[in-house]
């Protein structure tokens, strides 16, 4: 099964002071130790977790690196490009902007890549972690990908 994943899951994961660590730790061990499954990681969101507080916190980008690394050698990590999908991307952020009363969606530009290559039957995804739900959560029904959130 190819699980994606979003940055608030990842960076709950290496974040020891997130009030979901401890349910990612857990979802971590069930999915990528425990099973099989691979790991896909867009771009954006790479960029999205290892911000500047990351960063600063070597011993987080530590255990991102020796888990990446240890998926990667059993092939079970993957990354999604998203050049193709940017400029269609930030063309709904502005779009956005032009709806009236409240169907307005204030979502990140990242979270619209993402929800882009959710759309994308080329990239075969079975599955997205992530524990903001209302953010993709349409987008992986018409698709029929599993949503995982803090409940499991």
């Amino acid at each position: 099964m190819k699980v994606c994943v979003d940055a608030c899951f990842l960076i709950a994961l290496y974040d020891s002071r997130d009030g979901l660590h401890g349910v990612a730790e857990a979802l971590f061990e069930k999915l990528f130790d425990s099973a099989t499954h691979e790991l896909v990681i867009p771009w954006p969101i790479l960029y999205e977790t290892v911000s500047t507080r990351m960063a600063r916190r070597s011993d987080s980008l530590g255990l991102m690196e020796r888990d990446l690394k240890r998926l990667r050698q059993r092939n079970r990590l993957s990354m999604l490009f998203d050049r193709k999908m940017r400029e269609q991307a930030l063309g709904e952020c502005f779009e956005e902007l032009k709806k009236q009363g409240g169907s307005y969606r204030a979502l990140s530009l990242v979270d619209r890549v993402v929800r882009l290559m959710l759309l994308n039957p080329k990239n075969r995804l079975h599955a997205l972690i992530t524990f903001n739900r209302g953010d993709f959560e349409d987008v992986c029904r018409s698709r029929k990908i599993q949503l995982i959130d803090q409940h499991g």
